[in-house]
């Protein structure tokens, strides 16, 4: 891609921007399992503390269901830009049909 087709509209600047909204989103995502990991940490330390439960103050299952949704949501977005970056394709495919047949119709 040079920087003349993003001013001439030849191609679509979407998938690359797809592509680095995909990469900040997925370290968001991935801090944000971190920090629910940590945060169960903190709740059941607190449970702990005011008697509400048992153990050793770290709330397995929090961090556990903090690490599966966070794969799911990583998952999920990847899926999501994958599909974005499919429609955007076949754009692209169909507009190189249309100059084939174009270029077609030209020689007859």
């Amino acid at each position: 891609m040079e920087i003349t087709d993003i001013f001439k509209f030849e191609k679509f600047l979407s998938v690359f921007l797809i592509k680095i909204v995909y990469w900040i989103v997925g370290i968001l995502i991935v801090l944000g399992a971190l920090a629910g990991m940590v945060g169960s940490g903190f709740i059941g330390s607190h449970m702990l503390n005011f008697g509400y439960g048992y153990g050793d103050g770290f709330s397995i299952a929090g961090a556990l269901l903090s690490l599966i949704f966070g794969a799911l949501a990583l998952v999920g977005w990847r899926v999501f830009c994958e599909f974005l970056i499919i429609v955007f394709s076949i754009n692209d495919r169909l507009g190189a049909l249309v100059d084939l047949k174009k270029s077609e119709m030209n020689k007859i």
